[in-house]
C-alpha cells in the first residue's frame, strides 16, 4: 500500500472513531446526520462529505443504524431528515434493536414538536 493510501485511511479510520465518540457522549444515542455533521464541523473540523464516508462505513460494519424519514409537509420536503444511532451491546438485548428504537424515539419526538410548533399560513 502506498503512503498516500496508507494516510487516507488512517484519517478515515480517525473521523469514524471520532463519529462513534461524539455519538457515545450523548445522552441521547440518536440524532439527526444533520445535526451530527455540525457537531463534527463545529468541534473537529470534519467536512460532511468525510461524515457520509464514515457513516457509510461504520453502517457497513453494523456499528451504526440510519434511518431515512419523509415528512409530507412542503416546507421540509428535500430536507435530510435522516437519524443516525449507535449501536451499543446491550445485556439481554439486542443492540441493533435498540439503536432502532432511539432512532424512532428520536424521530417521534421531533415530528411531535414540529407539528405543535408548525403554523402554515
Amino acid at each position: 500500500m502506498s503512503e498516500g493510501r496508507a494516510d487516507i485511511d488512517q484519517r478515515d479510520s480517525e473521523i469514524r472513531k471520532t463519529v462513534l465518540t461524539c455519538l457515545c457522549q450523548r445522552e441521547r444515542r440518536a440524532l439527526f446526520v444533520t445535526e451530527l455533521a455540525t457537531a463534527l464541523r463545529k468541534a473537529h473540523g470534519i467536512s460532511a462529505s468525510d461524515v457520509e464516508r464514515a457513516l457509510a462505513a461504520l453502517e457497513a460494519d453494523w456499528s451504526v443504524i440510519i434511518r431515512d424519514y419523509y415528512c409530507a409537509d412542503p416546507h421540509v420536503v428535500g430536507t435530510d431528515l435522516r437519524i443516525v444511532a449507535l449501536v451499543e451491546p446491550y445485556e439481554g438485548d439486542d443492540g441493533q434493536m435498540q439503536a432502532i428504537r432511539e432512532v424512532e424515539v428520536t424521530w417521534h419526538e421531533w415530528l411531535a414538536e414540529y407539528m405543535a410548533n408548525h403554523r402554515c399560513s
